[in-house]
C-alpha cells in the first residue's frame, strides 16, 4: 500500500464511520472488520512494518499480512474495547474468535474452512453466540454441499456423472441444488450471446496445457475442440432436471457459478438459524446481509488488479454480492506475448484489453456468472446489458495498451482506465488524495 493511499482510505474510514473490507482479484482473500471514527490515528511503528511488507508480491501470506496489517491501522482514539478470546476451534481449522457483545464496531464471530481451493470465511454479528457458532456449521456444511454437488473433478459429483456419459443418449438427473445453479448460469449464458459458456473446459484446458509449454494451441485443435464446445448444445429440462451432453467429449463444469452459489446457500443457512448480519466471503465472491457493523452501508474496498498489496478504489452497498473476474494472477507470457488466462469461448482466444471486472448484484450467483460474462464483453457491451437488467452494476478495469502491469510508482491506476455502470454514481470513489480530480469513465460515455 502506498503512502498516499493508504492515508486516504483511512481518512475515508474517519470521515464516514465505516467498516472496510478488502476485495480482492486474487489469492486467499481475508475480509477483516476494520473500526475507525473521527481522530483516528496511524500507528507508525505500524506503518513501518506495512511499508516493509507491502512490496509488489505474490505470495497469499504476505497478502494476507499486509492486510491485517492495514486494517489495525483503522485504530480509535478513544480507549479500545477489550479484545474476544480465542476460542478452541475443534475442527482444526485455528482458533476463532468469539464475542457476545454486538455493539458497532465490536469484532464478529468469524471461522474459516479450506473449500473450492479457496478459503471460505463467514463472519456473522449476533447477540447469541451459541446461535452464532451453530449458524456457522449448518453455512460451511451448505457450501460443502455445493462442492460435492458440483465440483468436475470430484468423481462422486452429479457433474462428474453427466460427463461420463457425455456422447450418449442418457440423462442425468440433477438435484435441486445442482439444476438450480446450472439454470442460473445458462440464463447468463443466454443474456450474454454465449460470453459465459458452462461447455467451454476443452477449450480452457488447450490454452492452460499449451501455456505450460510456452506455446499457443495451434488453430486445428481449437478448430476440433470446437465441436465439442456450445452452451446452445446441451441439452437441460429443469422441469425434470435432467441434463444431457449429446456430443463425445463435451463437459459441463460449472465453476463459473459454483463458489457464488455455494455463498447464497450458506447466506441461506445463516438466516435459517436466525442470523441477520454477516458477511460470507468464498475465493472473492462475498455476500453480504442484514446492517453494517459501523455505518449506514457496507463499505468495499476493491484491490488494485495490477498491485496486490494495493486497493484503488472503495464501493457502498447496502446488501447483496461482488464478484471479482481477472487481475493481477490471471495474465501469462507465451513466446514473449502478454496473454489473459480468461478465454472467449465464442472465439476460443484470449479476452484482450480488460484486466478486471468487478461485479454488483442481488446474489453471489448472479454475480460470479456475470463477473466472467461481463469481462469477457467488455466495457462497452457490458454497460449496455447492465442497463438492460437492473440490479447489476460492474467497475471494468482496461487494459493500457501496452504492459497488463504498471509499475508501482505513487500516481497508483489512471482513473481513465476505470469504467463504472452509471447506477454507482455517488457510491464509488477512487481513492486519492484529490478525489474530484480523479474520475471514472461512466458507461454512459462510452453508451449512448
Amino acid at each position: 500500500m502506498r503512502p498516499r493511499r493508504l492515508a486516504t482510505l483511512l481518512s475515508r474510514s474517519a470521515t464516514t464511520g465505516s467498516t472496510w473490507f478488502p476485495v480482492r482479484p486474487g489469492g486467499n482473500r481475508i475480509p477483516l472488520p476494520g473500526r475507525c471514527r473521527p481522530g483516528c490515528a496511524i500507528h507508525h511503528h505500524l506503518l513501518n512494518d506495512l511499508l516493509q511488507i507491502t512490496r509488489p508480491t505474490k505470495k497469499p501470506a504476505t497478502r494476507r499480512a499486509a492486510s491485517t496489517l492495514l486494517l489495525a491501522l483503522a485504530a480509535c482514539a478513544r480507549p479500545p474495547s477489550p479484545s474476544p478470546a480465542p476460542v478452541v476451534d475443534e475442527s482444526g481449522m485455528g482458533p476463532r474468535y468469539v464475542s457476545a457483545d454486538t455493539t458497532p464496531g465490536r469484532p464478529p464471530v468469524v471461522r474459516d474452512w479450506e473449500l473450492m481451493g479457496t478459503v471460505l470465511r463467514i463472519s456473522v454479528w449476533d447477540a447469541d453466540t451459541a446461535r452464532s457458532l451453530a449458524a456457522l456449521d449448518a453455512a460451511h456444511a451448505a457450501a460443502m454441499r455445493v462442492d460435492s454437488l458440483t465440483s468436475a473433478g470430484g468423481a462422486g459429483s452429479e457433474v462428474a456423472a453427466a460427463n461420463r456419459r457425455a456422447g450418449t443418449d442418457a440423462a442425468t438427473t440433477l438435484s435441486p441444488w445442482t439444476a438450480d445453479a446450472l439454470r442460473r448460469a445458462l440464463a447468463v449464458s443466454a443474456q450474454s450471446d454465449g460470453a459465459l459458456d458452462v461447455t467451454a473446459a476443452p477449450l480452457v484446458d488447450a490454452w492452460a496445457s499449451y501455456r505450460g509449454r510456452n506455446a499457443v494451441p495451434p488453430r486445428s485443435l481449437r478448430d476440433s475442440l470446437a465441436a465439442s464446445v456450445g452452451w446452445r448444445r446441451l441439452r437441460f429440462d429443469p422441469a425434470t432436471r435432467e441434463v444431457r451432453l449429446p456430443v463425445r467429449g463435451m463437459r459441463l463444469d460449472l465453476g463459473a457459478v459454483a463458489r457464488g452459489y455455494a455463498v447464497d446457500r450458506a447466506v441461506g443457512a445463516l438466516r435459517a438459524a436466525g442470523v441477520a448480519n454477516g458477511l460470507v466471503d468464498l475465493g472473492g465472491r462475498y455476500r453480504v446481509f442484514g446492517t453494517a457493523p459501523i455505518g449506514a452501508r457496507w463499505m468495499l474496498g476493491l484491490q488494485d488488479p495490477r498491485n496486490a498489496n494495493d486497493v484503488f478504489a472503495a464501493v457502498q452497498v447496502d446488501s447483496g454480492a461482488v464478484a471479482v473476474a481477472g487481475g493481477y494472477d490471471h495474465f501469462a507470457v507465451v513466446d514473449g506475448t502478454r496473454h489473459s488466462t480468461v478465454i472467449d469461448p465464442r472465439t476460443g482466444q484470449p479476452v484482450g484489453g480488460v484486466v478486471a471486472v468487478y461485479v454488483i448484484a442481488p446474489d453471489a450467483a448472479t454475480a460470479d456468472a456475470l463477473s466472467g460474462a461481463l469481462y469477457v464483453l467488455g466495457p462497452e457491451a457490458g454497460c449496455r446489458y447492465a442497463r438492460a437488467h437492473p440490479g447489476v452494476e460492474a467497475v471494468w478495469v482496461r487494459g493500457n495498451g501496452e504492459r497488463e502491469e504498471q509499475e508501482d510508482d505513487d500516481e497508483g491506476l489512471d482513473p481513465e482506465l476505470v469504467v463504472i455502470t452509471d447506477g454507482l454514481a455517488g457510491r464509488f470513489e477512487i481513492l486519492t488524495e484529490e478525489p474530484e480530480d480523479e474520475k471514472p469513465t461512466p458507461c454512459g460515455a462510452l453508451v449512448r
